[in-house]
């Protein structure tokens, strides 16, 4: 599994980039949903911070690919997919 996470290519990069805020979105969103259950409606987070909070970890993995494996590449894809998911967030931010 790690040998194939180890490979220098765009799309692997993509994959990556997408793959892990999607997944802290779900965990941070399913975590929400429990301490609303048991505490109520919490006004402060809405989904726009919770989208911007799971992207952060992308510059962490941006920086292990780039730094300390040398894969521009997958760097590349990796940097591609956080400015799309920035955009959104910026099109999320001003338009609701």
């Amino acid at each position: 599994m790690m040998d194939r996470l180890r490979r220098d290519s765009l799309w692997m990069g993509l994959f990556l980039g997408i793959l892990l805020p999607a997944v802290l979105f779900g965990v941070l969103e399913g975590l929400l949903a429990i301490v609303e259950h048991f505490t109520g409606k919490i006004d402060i987070v809405d989904i726009k911070k919770i989208i911007l909070l799971s992207i952060v970890p992308n510059l962490f993995l941006l920086r292990y690919y780039l730094l300390k494996l040398k894969y521009d590449l997958t760097g590349r894809g990796i940097l591609a997919a956080t400015f799309v998911l920035a955009i959104v967030f910026a099109i999320l931010e001003f338009t609701i």
